[in-house]
């Protein structure tokens, strides 16, 4: 069984469908907008088109449980294919074969056989230099009287350029994993003067609580002559600890960021609701943006998403315990708030504008860029940089004579591997041979 699932995970196929799977519901979150009003929804799809697409998660694509399990899957995919084949990989670049027996070199991709008038020592030491000022660790592998044999090595970490790959992915995937899970991009409406630290949804009753609040100082919206909305610009505040420590004026695409979070000018509106709230003996009066929740107790908030200009009643939605109940109330009526000794009642609505703010909180975003440099390193390391391995077999003969059998393998590149060869036996061939036997080459 164990092993089942093991070979199920070090599927290359498997790797293959996730990732052909990643990319169409990518494909699917870009074309859909993502997170935005479910009256937009209706408008553009209709209202079985919309419940098709919340059903299926499409509205909110990044945070929907079936990516979050094929960015798991994909990630756990990955690294069991990467433990399989390490033993291979290892073995390949850590233990290699460093003698060059008789018949060997048949296999190299590039290969010289040449006679020298020289000492086997002497060629040895000057192989050695040559070897190392073209950056090669070499070593004497085998030494005898009559016989020595060389192995060089280089750029050996260039076989680990997958997994530095790999790895790459692999931080990419983490960043991914944790903006899902702990990131969000919600909204915030507010009015001139208002502020609040509340975090609302269209995609359903989650309201985050920021630890801090932001101020709408003022909002300023131009138009053209045809009524087309022509820039909206909201200078605002954050309020901490009941004092104001930041302040930006954005713009479309100029967004404040305060402890990782950010707010883009993303919409405008127009209505806001003036509420008075006793609690107690105490009574207060706040403004409200339409759309914009407001916290009554624990788990308990009301907001504000319509108004029957004939009636003067005003739709809401009550929100408590992650519970969404939809309501209607009449101006100037005081409202018991079920499980808190709060009561509160619209005394009037102002056809104000308010700014819509797009709150977002990305906390991968910078563990995604660690792992695509890492990524692009990886890819620079597996396609341009060549592992090359050097053998030599210096073989003493008859009268003063030596044989050198020096040949190499790479994993790319063998014109610049022939080139390296080369000049190690220019440097041989100038040293030893002034009159050098037609040389046999093999690649």
């Amino acid at each position: 069984m164990l092993k089942k699932i093991y070979d199920f995970f070090s599927s290359v196929k498997l790797a293959i469908i996730l990732l052909l799977t990643l990319a169409v519901t990518s494909i699917i979150g870009t074309i859909i907008e993502q997170q935005q009003d479910p009256d937009k929804y209706l408008r553009e799809y209709g209202e079985t088109t919309y419940k098709i697409f919340k059903f299926l998660g499409f509205t909110d694509v990044y945070h929907s449980w079936w990516y979050i399990l094929l960015l798991i899957l994909l990630a756990i995919n990955l690294i069991v294919c990467s433990v399989k084949r390490l033993p291979k990989i290892w073995r390949v670049a850590k233990e290699p074969r460093k003698t060059l027996p008789e018949g060997y070199e048949k296999t190299l991709k590039v290969v010289h056989r040449i006679t020298l008038v020289g000492d086997v020592e002497d060629v040895k030491d000057s192989i050695l230099n040559t070897l190392k000022k073209i950056r090669y660790k070499s070593e004497v592998s085998k030494e005898e009287t009559e016989e020595v044999h060389i192995f060089a090595d280089k750029n050996v970490f260039a076989r680990f350029g997958v997994y530095i790959v790999h790895f790459g992915v692999l931080i990419v995937l983490i960043g991914g994993l944790i903006t899902a899970i702990f990131g969000y991009r919600g909204y915030m409406n507010l009015s001139e003067g208002t502020s609040s630290n509340l975090v609302g949804f269209f995609s359903g009753p989650k309201i985050i609580e920021l630890p801090f609040y932001i101020k709408c100082n003022k909002f300023t919206i131009d138009f053209y002559p045809s009524g087309m909305p022509k820039a909206y610009i909201s200078d605002l505040s954050v309020i901490e600890n009941g004092k104001e420590v930041y302040r930006k004026e954005i713009k479309v695409n100029d967004p404040l960021k305060y402890k990782g979070v950010y707010f883009y000018q993303a919409s405008y509106g127009r209505g806001e609701a003036i509420l008075q709230i006793k609690k107690g003996n105490r009574t207060e009066t706040v403004g409200l943006a339409f759309g914009q929740p407001i916290k009554f107790g624990k788990d308990t908030y009301l907001r504000i998403i319509s108004l029957d200009g004939k009636t003067m009643s005003i739709g809401i939605e009550f929100i408590q315990n992650k519970k969404i109940e939809e309501g209607i109330i009449k101006p100037f009526m005081f409202y018991k708030v079920p499980g808190t000794d709060i009561a509160f009642s619209v005394v009037d609505v102002k056809p104000v504008f308010y700014t819509g703010l797009q709150v977002a909180k990305d906390p991968g975003t910078w563990i995604v860029w660690v792992g695509s440099t890492i990524l692009i390193l990886g890819l620079i390391v597996a396609f341009f940089i060549p592992h090359r391995r050097v053998w030599a077999r210096i073989k003493k003969g008859k009268e003063g004579k030596v044989t050198l059998v020096i040949g190499g393998i790479t994993n790319k590149g063998t014109e610049g591997l022939a080139k390296e060869l080369e000049e190690v036996l220019g440097v041989v061939k100038s040293s030893y041979c002034p009159n050098t036997p037609k040389e046999e080459r093999n690649d």
